[in-house]
């Protein structure tokens, strides 16, 4: 089966970009406020989603060495306004699929665990992961949400936009990105969590500028390999907590 490839133009941790790299949302609208509960909102300027009570998934590169203390706000429309919807929580630990490569974005996925559980409500909801890999055919309408800036070097918008992104084909997108993209990514318009279909499909990477339409951004599949790790890390935590507990 040829594969195809769904890129994004920024580096997007699921939805927000990341400062130098790209960070903007070309052509994005705002949404109705808090009509995208899951959205996280990341202090090192990433965004993300929450798939568990407690647990964000993000992009790798979104680790910061000299950020100590991470924290995550959720509920959240504006990111720049006090909102009586939103929930600020630490980070208590970052989880990095191993053999990520912050060169070049291989394996660009992780996992941040809250130090408690988000209190889920209208205002804050997780959002589901697949079942098993997703793979969108050439063309497929995807959509994106963040608080980037709507064009290279604007300003950042404080208020949640989405845009819609379409499926490229991964070996047109591969030319412009001299081989770079790998059978565990995909291409398309722009970037932010990337739902295909009404499904969680994949994690946003890298890109180069914004809103080119010879580079358009790259994000991280959902693998079988990633869900799969996704999983097994929330469980190897669970199991943990459950020991710790019995012995007390």
């Amino acid at each position: 089966m040829k594969l195809h490839t769904l890129t994004t133009l920024c580096t997007l941790p699921l939805l927000l970009l990341i400062p130098g790299l790209c960070g903007k949302i070309v052509g994005g609208k705002e949404v109705v406020p808090h009509s995208r509960p899951f959205m996280a909102y990341l202090s090192v300027g990433c965004g993300g989603a929450l798939i568990e009570e407690n647990w964000v998934l993000t992009a790798a590169h979104c680790n910061k060495l000299d950020e100590t203390n991470i924290k995550v706000t959720l509920g959240a429309h504006s990111i720049d306004e006090t909102e009586p919807e939103r929930q600020i929580i630490d980070v208590e630990k970052r989880v990095i699929y191993k053999g990520f490569v912050r060169a070049t974005h291989v394996h660009d996925i992780m996992l941040l665990k809250l130090s408690h559980k988000a209190e889920l409500n209208d205002f804050v909801s997780k959002l589901p992961l697949p079942s098993g890999k997703v793979n969108p055919a050439v063309g497929t309408e995807c959509r994106i949400a963040g608080w980037g800036t709507k064009e290279y070097n604007g300003k950042r918008s404080s208020k949640l936009q989405e845009v819609r992104v379409t499926v490229k084909d991964t070996e047109k997108c591969n030319t412009n990105y001299n081989g770079k993209i790998t059978k565990n990514m995909m291409c398309g318009d722009s970037g932010g969590p990337l739902i295909c279909n009404g499904t969680f499909t994949a994690v946003a990477s890298f890109g180069y500028r914004c809103g080119l339409p010879k580079y358009p951004g790259v994000y991280t599949l959902l693998t079988d390999d990633y869900l799969n790790w996704i999983k097994q890390e929330i469980k190897q935590f669970q199991n943990n907590t459950i020991s710790l507990t019995k012995e007390f």
